[in-house]
This record gives C-alpha cells, structure tokens and sequence, in this order.
C-alpha cells in the first residue's frame, strides 16, 4: 500500500494529524520566544587591571604582556586584542566559535580564563591590582529607560534607581537590572598648607587617622553567665559632620586639633567624572533590563510594564522615567507585520493558483501552504527556534517554495482525472511517480541553503536559523505533498468520465505557443545553447557595475552622532561641546528623544549596539525620531553643522547596520614590532584618506599623542631631603587629583575619602613647585622644587594597541553620506597598498571590507561539501551522469538574472544576497528534476525521444512556472525589509530569468547529450 492510498483509506487517522498539525501550531505562534534578533552570543569577556602611575608602554610591557601570554596558552582563545592606557590594561579576548557554541560551554570557558588569571597576576609588578574579569560584555537590555529629574541631583536620582531596580528584577522572566552614568560620590577633605603649617599638623598623621577610623575592626568577645557576648566599640564615622570633628593631632600647648581646623571637609561628586549620561537636555541616569535565555521578550516586556504601572505611585513628584526602547513592543509589531506579510504572500500565491490552476486546486494548494506553515510553527517550537528577523524571514522567504511539490502532485492528479481515471487510481500513480524525484529536488533546495547553516564564524551563527527554518518547512511540503495533497484531491476533485475532450482542447489552446517554441529551440538548439552561453559572459561582464556591500542600514528610527576631540580634552570640554550639538539635534523637526553620552558609550540595548570604553575625550549622540524616511535627509545636515562648529573634532552620524560589523566602515591595519614605524605608516594612509575628498571622521584608534609634564627627579637632592621618587609621585597626586585616605560607611554604599588640596593651590601648573612633599621615613616636609631639577613637557601615546601580542594601528575613515563604503575602498586601496611598509611589518584591511572578507570565507568553508552533497543527491537520484550534467549547466543562468535585478534596482550584492545566489542553485535544479525526470519517464514507457523531450516540457511547463511564480510572489513583501531585499532581489530577477530560460535550455541540451534527432518522432 502505498503512502497515498493509506493517507486516503485511513481518513480519520489523516484528520487526526492534520488537526493536530493545526491546532498545534497554532498554539505554539501564541507562545513560542519572541526577540528582535536572534540570541546571538559574544564570545569576548573584558580584563580590567589597574596599573596607577604607570605609563601606557610601561602597562603594555609590564602587566599587558604577561596576561597576554598567559591567555594565548588556552587553545579556545580565538583572538587577544588590548589596549594599554594610562594606569590601565584593558584586554578583550575573543573565544572560538567550535569550542563555545553554548551559553554553558562558554561559561566554562570564562572559569578557566579567570584562573588563567589568577595564576597570571602572581607575575605582575608590585602596584598592580588584580585583573577583573568581565564576561557580561555581551549583554543586551533590551528595555532601555532613561530617569530625569528637574532640581534632583545625580545621588537622589540614583537613591530611587536602586529601588526601582528591586521592583523590577521581581518581573518574570528579568535577568538583569542595570543602572548606567552614575556619578561616583565622595567626601573630601581639602587640606590647606598654610593651616596645616600653622597648627604644626604632620598630613601624613592626618591620613592615618581618616583610614583607621571607620574601619572594621574586631574588638573580641567575653562569656557572661553562660552567654558569649561581642564587644563592639562605637565611634564610626556616621556623618560629615563627625568626619569634620574627627581629633587628628595636639599641639604642644595642649589645644586639641580637629580636621576641622585644618581642612574643608564636604560631600559631593568625584572629579573628574568618567562618564555623563543625559536625556533630553537633563542629566539622567539609563535604566536597562534583560530578559533571562529563552525567556518571551514580549511577555517579560508586558511584565516589567506591570511593574513600572505598580510602582508609578512612589515615584518622587518632579521625577521622570522616559521609555528609550522597548524591544517587547518592537518585537510584537514585528511579528504583527510578518503575519501581514504571510497573509499577503498567502494571498497572493492563492490568487496566483487561482488564476492558473482552478478553484478547486487552488483550495488544495492553500490549505497544505496553511498545514505546512503550522506544522512548521510547531516544530519550532520544539526545536527551540524564536521567531526573530532570520526566523520570520526565513518563513517568508520559504512560502512560495512550500507550494511547489504540492502543485506537481496537484497538477498530476487534476489530469489524470480530467482523463477519465478514477481519483485513488492517479493519486496512487502520481505520488508513486513523483515521490523520490520530488524529495530529490526538495534535497537539494534545502542543500542549497546548507552552508549558512553549518558555517563557522559570528554571521553565520547570526543567520543560522535560516537554513533550520528553510529545512523544517521544505521536509514538510514534501511530507504533506505526498500525503495530505492527495487526501485533499481526493475530496475536492470531481471524477469525470469525459474530461479526455476539454483537456485536450485546453492543452492546444494553453500550450500551443510554448510547444512552437520548444520545437524551434531544439531544431537550433545549438544557437539556443550558445546564446544562452552568450548572454552569461555578459552578465558576466555586467558585474562589475554591481555594488557590493555587507549589511544593510537599519530601518529603525534613530541615528547615531560619533564626537572625538584630540586624545586628551577635559571632559568637562567635551560635555560643553555635546550640549551644544545636543541643542542643535533636538531643535530639528521630527526629533523625539536625545541621549547624550558624554566620556564613554551606553548600555547595550541592541544587540547590534557596542557601546565605546571611557574616554573623557568622547561623546555620542542617540537620536530617536518620530519616522526613519527623514533620516537619509537629517545624517548630512547634522553632519555638517558638527563640521563647521567643531573644526578641532572627528564626527560622523551614521545608522546603525542590520548585522555583525560596527565601527569604522574602512580600516587599514598596520602590525609590526615598533610602535614609532606603526605611527608613520597610519600617518601616511590617513593622508591618502584626507587626499581622497570622499572620507569623513579620518583617523587612527591610538589617537593623538598628549602632552605629559614630567617633573625631573634629582636622586642627590632626594636623599639629602629623605623624599624618595615614591613621596613626590604621592604628594603630587594627592594635590592635584586626591588621594584616598578612608571610606565613609552609608547603608550599602562604602564611600571613599579623598584628600586633595583646595581648588585654590591646585588650578594651574604654577603652583606645582610649592607643594609639599612629606619624606615617607623622615617625616619631614619640603617644597617639590628642593627634591627636583626642573619639569619638561614631553609628549607620548596616550594609548597603544595590540593583536595577539602584535603592536597593531588601524587607520580609519568612513564614507560621506550616500556613498558606499565599498567604491571609496576601492579608490583608497591600490594607492594605500603602494605604501612601502619595511620588512617585518604588514598591512591588512579591517572594517567592512575585512568582517564581509571573514564572513564569505567562512560561508565558502562549507560550500564544497553542500555542492558535493547536492551534486551527489542528484546523482544518486537519476543514478547516472548525463543527466545531472543537463541539469546542472542551467545553474549558471540564474546570473543572468541576478545582475539585471542588482543594477537595475541598485541594490549592492550584500551577504543576504549572496545567500539568495546559493539558494538559487538549489530552486533551479528542482525545476530541472522535475522536467529531466519525466522525460526520462515518457521515454521508459516508449514515447519516440523527440516526443518525450517535447511532450515532458509542454507536461511540466506549469507545474514549474507556477512554483517560480509563487516563489518570486512569495518574497516581493520582503522587499520592503530591509535586512532580505537584496536576497529578494536576487530570488525575484535571478528565478525568473532563469526558469524561463530553463524551459527552453534545458530540452536543448537533452536532446544534445543524448544525441536525440529530431527524425526520432512519430510526427515526422
């Protein structure tokens, strides 16, 4: 018994799993996951190791170097990137994809690393702190608040941050609560000199009080009876004010002196601030939430929703939460529209069967599309697959394609019935048929998207999903095709006895022209053959105009303003200049929310967002707008302004891209042993950059040198004074910058101490030689001029970079607006590539150039085994050679297509297009099975060659038309997306160029490699 006689003769078992199928899936697109994009995990964990007074040469050498060799003895470690600073080692280790595909492999990862670490630190100079590991670095919160305040200070606006943040981790399915650009609060106590002189106060007892005063300090335990009570002195410092009463000496008249006395003691912010968040024109405070892994970012959205609603009431009158992102919401429209989408491609591929196929066919059609796409749904589900861009994309992408094995199948039966033959008879013969060559060409379809599903690297695994969607559905529609397909014809198609007239009719009047056509082309068939040749050397040729491209800019409704000024700047400077482009932004028609970053980047709350390490030199902009079609005008105008304002900055206002990538569009990277020599090279590529005219926010990410003011210690006069090296660089610091001496105890909070000098004896570098330095063994006091031999100004890197122990400079720019970085790449490359670079050193090409690089290599890693496996597939379906040759000499008509579609539309060949060119393959050779299959059929049942070819081409003529048309129908909804249009640009021109080419290409070349004449018919 064959499938198809069992799925009719067992009508109830087959209702059965069709509504199972239904109501199944159905329930799982009610609660299946909801995101954005897909979970797509960042391999890098941050390394943090403070170094103080170390230069950024003595960090790399001293304390980078050693982390960095212990690291590179892991082999999961893909890449080490590090960045020394002043004071500071910040490291970025990057893990293999193979060894860390889940979240849980990966964290096993991060425990070796930090041990790796710890046995690591035992090398560091003494001085060094001990490195932090940070494997957070890739966490999105994607609900992004902002909380304002008019006449709240940063410390009340924080007070109630932190309750809201016990509030909402109480939501189901919250991971994480953030709070980002808190200002750090201390108490300082400004020790003036000439009071301290006065009174005869040693600072350094000063100090020692301050530190033991508040600290923790066991004071035992005694028994009582038979109780054991702890002995616990008071005496904590528990105000400002007891900090100002703080006993620190006596003078040698007995008077008792108080800090009081010889300081200002006062609360406020630590100078300078690292980082100054602002929303809207007031400063605020960022609050983002992140969903747990796999958690419904819908229903968690829904939940923090309630919570916020809940806790309205307790908020401060005067305090604002304004809502930023909320990718719950964004995620629910998106999903709203995919459903939008399906109807209309739903529709349209209805209407299209319709038109061609009949009523009754196109009900049949309809309904196993609407059973494939739950029973898709439903394995989704189970598979744990999201819905999310990829998946909902892919679903669409693979609509039309659902329908193909059902209209052959359907397309069978309706002749055969309309032939006289009785509905269970051609059923059974038709699947019998059409079964194997129908898995064959289905195979080979999901083949063909294969090699995004098991490719190694970050944007594989980003669009992943795909291919598992894209092999769910397409095993489905030949399971449903071969089964409920014919249950359903068998119900809806009427059995007649003398159907053999009209279909006859219909053939000469349908098919008349196609079977003039196809006669023409074999008798010419070698014309046929060359001219198809002919127009692919020309698409070929036409090539070159196309465009090429990575990913596509979001369609989201914001824009991103980048603001550097020299390495170095105050940020105090940098906040000024900010506000001011913040004014400008905010006056522009349109704008709905501004956030201002000022000295570092944001919380991560997309996950194509990354936000920049702190730099007081930094700024950025976020600018949400109320439509995304104004940006394209907006981006040149605010670039401009910033342009002429800031003549002294780098800027650039970009979008944000849908994908991997980020960060300058064009990079030339320089590795070689000797930063100086780096430095000249990045120099002189900047200069080509600035040559071109077409490039914008030029630059190299050491930045600019910075002046450094180096006071020349005498070692004579320093020992003669008791005042080491050690006693200048303290006494220096704890003048200019504090030094913290104690901590001050509230609740929770530990709040450091610092002293420093009053703003009065540290505004300028002139008083630099009346500081005090106190000897560290002697106790004495003198002037710095009495230990030093003068100050020069020198000038140093204020940061160096490496690779994997490399030095490494990158020369950066991006494209001026409208232009695409790929055409000012290849105007800058051959003349970049001509700079001499001395042995021992190269030159590589990072930014969009180097991820899209990365990216194909990946993708082409596995492109030999999905083309050996669909080459074998049909192989081992026709189980001879000649065959699969004709068929696979279509494939290369697909170009054809292609390149029209890309020119003409101007869409650049991106990633996504490059996947619809893989696709493309494995679509046409399906449409070739199909056809060589049943010439192979007609001539094993003893129709004359010629005939066969001929009579098999009129046969399939609408089976393969109709699924070209209802694929290409299928995704022209995505071309309003903007991540698939290029895919859908390929798909659209390169399918319909090519099928069409197909049915008359393909019968050619049969008749040529089986050597078919056109005697060998019985219409001769």
């Amino acid at each position: 018994m064959s499938i198809a006689e069992f799925t009719i003769k067992n009508k109830l078992l087959s209702v059965i799993a069709i509504l199972i199928f239904f109501f199944g899936g159905w329930s799982a697109y009610q609660n299946m996951a909801r995101f954005e994009d897909p979970e797509f995990t960042i391999r890098i964990a941050q390394i943090n190791t403070p170094y103080p007074g170390a230069s950024p040469l003595e960090v790399a050498e001293e304390v980078t170097d050693p982390l960095e060799k212990a690291l590179q003895q892991l082999q999961e470690v893909e890449t080490i990137t590090s960045t020394s600073l002043d004071g500071m080692s910040e490291i970025q280790v990057e893990i293999k994809y193979e060894f860390s595909k889940s979240k849980s492999d990966l964290q096993l990862i991060w425990s070796k690393v930090r041990n790796k670490m710890k046995d690591a630190e035992r090398s560091l100079p003494p001085g060094a702190g001990s490195p932090i590991v940070n494997d957070d670095f890739g966490d999105v919160f994607g609900l992004y608040y902002f909380l304002t305040g008019e006449g709240y200070d940063l410390a009340e606006l924080r007070s109630y941050a932190k309750d809201l943040q016990s509030t909402l981790l109480k939501a189901e399915g919250v991971a994480k609560v953030a709070i980002g650009g808190e200002a750090s609060e201390a108490i300082f106590v400004e020790i003036s000199r000439e009071k301290i002189a006065a009174l005869e106060v040693a600072v350094s007892n000063v100090y020692n009080v301050l530190a033991a005063q508040n600290s923790v300090v066991a004071a035992g335990d005694l028994r009582i009876g038979d109780q054991r009570i702890v002995i616990d002195p008071t005496g904590a410092i528990d105000s400002v004010e007891s900090i100002r009463n703080t006993l620190v000496s006596t003078s040698s008249a007995g008077k008792l002196i108080y800090l009081s006395d010889v300081a200002r003691v006062w609360r406020g912010f630590q100078t300078p601030e690292t980082k100054v968040f602002r929303y809207n024109r007031q400063p605020a405070l960022a609050i983002g939430v992140s969903n747990i892994l796999g958690a419904n970012v819908v229903k968690m959205g829904e939940a923090v929703d309630a919570k916020l609603a809940e806790a309205e009431g307790l908020r401060p009158i005067g305090m604002e939460l304004h809502e930023y992102y909320h990718q719950g919401k964004i995620v629910e429209a998106s999903v709203k529209d995919f459903v939008v989408n399906v109807i209309a491609a739903l529709v349209i591929v209805i209407v299209t069967l319709l038109i061609f196929m009949g009523f009754r066919s196109a009900l049949v059609i309809g309904t196993v599309l609407l059973l494939t796409i739950m029973a898709t749904l439903l394995t989704m589900e189970q598979s744990g697959i999201p819905m999310h861009r990829i998946s909902l994309g892919a679903l669409i992408i693979a609509l039309g394609m659902m329908v193909d094995n059902a209209i052959v199948v359907t397309e069978g039966i309706l002749v055969g019935v309309q032939r006289g033959s009785k509905k269970l008879d051609i059923a059974k013969s038709i699947v019998t048929q059409t079964k194997w060559p129908l898995l064959g060409g289905t195979l080979v379809g999901i083949i063909a998207f294969a090699p995004i599903g098991f490719a190694p690297g970050s944007t594989a695994e980003y669009t992943g999903h795909l291919f598992w969607v894209i092999l769910i559905s397409l095993l489905y529609s030949w399971l449903f095709a071969i089964t409920a397909t014919p249950l359903f014809c068998y119900w809806l198609f009427p059995e007649s006895a003398d159907g053999q007239q009209s279909s006859e009719k219909e053939e000469a009047s349908f098919y008349r022209h196609y079977r003039s056509l196809v006669g023409r082309a074999l008798s010419s068939r070698w014309l046929v053959v060359g001219a198809a040749f002919g127009m692919f050397l020309a698409s070929m040729w036409g090539f070159k105009f196309v465009k090429s491209g990575f990913f596509p800019e979001s369609t989201s409704p914001q824009f991103v303003v980048d603001f550097w000024l020299p390495q170095g700047t105050d940020i105090d400077r940098t906040r000024k200049d900010a506000v001011a482009i913040e004014a400008f932004v905010s006056g522009m028609e349109g704008v709905d929310a501004v956030q201002t970053l000022i000295g570092a980047g944001g919380l991560r709350y997309m996950l194509i967002y990354d936000g920049q390490s702190p730099n007081s030199s930094y700024a950025q902009l976020l600018v949400k707008v109320d439509d995304s079609k104004r940006i394209g005008v907006m981006i040149p105008e605010v670039q401009a302004f910033v342009d002429t304002n800031f003549p002294n900055a780098q800027a650039k206002v970009w979008r944000f891209v849908l994908g991997p990538g980020g960060g300058s569009k064009i990079e030339a990277v320089f590795k070689g042993p000797d930063p100086a020599v780096l430095r000249r090279l990045a120099n002189e590529a900047k200069a080509i950059m600035v040559a071109d005219g077409g490039a914008l926010s030029i630059k190299d990410d050491w930045r600019q040198p910075v002046p450094v003011i180096e006071p020349i210690y005498s070692e004579s006069k320093g020992r003669k004074a008791g005042v080491s090296r050690e006693d200048l660089a303290v006494a220096l610091q704890a003048n200019f910058s504090g030094r913290s001496v104690g901590a001050y105890r509230e609740g929770n909070d530990l709040i450091p101490i610092i002293a420093r000098a009053p703003e009065s004896e540290r505004i300028g570098v002139q008083d630099i030689t009346s500081v005090l330095v106190a000897s560290s063994t002697t106790g004495r006091v003198v002037p710095v001029e009495q230990v030093v031999d003068g100050f020069k100004t020198i000038w140093r890197d204020g940061l160096v970079k490496r690779e994997d122990r490399t030095w490494t400079i990158k020369a950066q720019c991006d494209p001026l607006p409208g232009e695409l970085a790929s055409d000012l790449q290849a105007r800058m490359m051959e003349k970049i590539s001509a700079i001499e670079i001395p042995g021992g050193y190269v030159l590589e090409w990072g930014g969009e150039y180097g991820d899209s690089k990365e990216s194909n290599d990946s993708l082409a890693s596995t492109l030999p085994l999905g083309f050996g496996a669909m080459v074998l597939v049909v192989v081992v379906l026709f189980g001879a050679l000649r065959q699969p040759i004709v068929i696979w000499l279509a494939v290369p008509l697909s170009l054809i297509g292609v390149v029209v579609g890309l020119v003409a539309t101007g869409t650049p060949l991106e990633f996504m297009a490059i996947l619809g060119l893989l696709s493309l393959s494995g679509l046409l050779i399906k449409n070739a099975i199909v056809l060589v299959d049943q010439i192979d059929f007609e001539i094993r049942n003893g129709v004359p060659r010629y005939d066969a070819v001929v009579n098999s081409a009129v046969s399939r003529m609408r089976p393969v038309m109709m699924g070209t048309l209802t694929t290409v129908l299928g995704v022209i909804p995505l071309f309003l997306d903007a991540f698939f249009k290029s895919m859908a640009v390929v798909l659209v021109f390169g399918l319909t160029f090519a099928t069409v080419l197909t049915l008359v290409v393909v019968p050619a070349l049969y008749t040529l490699f089986f050597r078919i004449r056109l005697e060998e018919s019985d219409n001769v």
